[in-house]
């Protein structure tokens, strides 16, 4: 049986390997999404002359949902890390009498300097595009009955997706 002094180690282990997990599957949602997304915009212009422009509301509306799995998966990791930097770390520090200082992953993770936000935002960038090249297809042969309910819808989940994407940005040490 393993001592209790192995636990805290174990559990950041194993616990970094479910963040490391996360992240691929993160990875992998991303590029499925700018395939995806791009590939839709692609298919849409190229036959533009035989199909409703009104089509571009389909990449932008996935561009959303597919951002809502990823901010799925960055709440995921930035949980772990939360506890990792308040629960085991804490426990490693004693258990193995760590110095203070240099700080352990989590806690160094956690400085302002060592934090960055250019993948998300390319990520949000992406669906900002999307989004914007939407409705301007649905303004430009605006069709009450059409354009507005579907301009509405897009405005109120891209506003969701901001308001997630700065939640998760903002997470720290708060409790979930």
């Amino acid at each position: 049986m393993e001592s209790y002094k192995d636990l805290p180690w174990n559990l950041y282990t194993e616990l970094r390997k479910e963040i490391i997990e996360t992240q691929k599957i993160r990875a992998q949602i991303v590029g499925f999404k700018i395939a995806f997304v791009s590939g839709a915009v692609g298919i849409i212009v190229a036959h533009s002359d035989k199909i409703s422009s009104m089509l571009f509301a389909l990449p932008a509306l996935a561009s959303i949902f597919f951002d809502l799995l990823i901010e799925s998966n960055s709440f995921s990791v930035k949980r772990i890390g939360v506890y990792l930097r308040n629960y085991i770390e804490p426990a490693l520090r004693q258990s193995y009498d760590f110095p203070k200082e240099p700080p352990l992953w989590e806690e160094f993770l956690c400085r302002p300097e060592t934090k960055q936000k250019l993948s998300a935002l390319g990520n949000l960038g992406l669906t900002t595009l999307t989004v914007a090249i939407a409705i301007f297809a649905l303004i430009r042969p605006f069709q009450l009955a059409a354009s507005l309910p579907m301009i509405v819808i897009l405005v109120s989940m891209y506003l969701y997706d901001i308001y997630v994407f700065i939640r998760i940005g903002r997470i720290r040490d708060e409790s979930f």
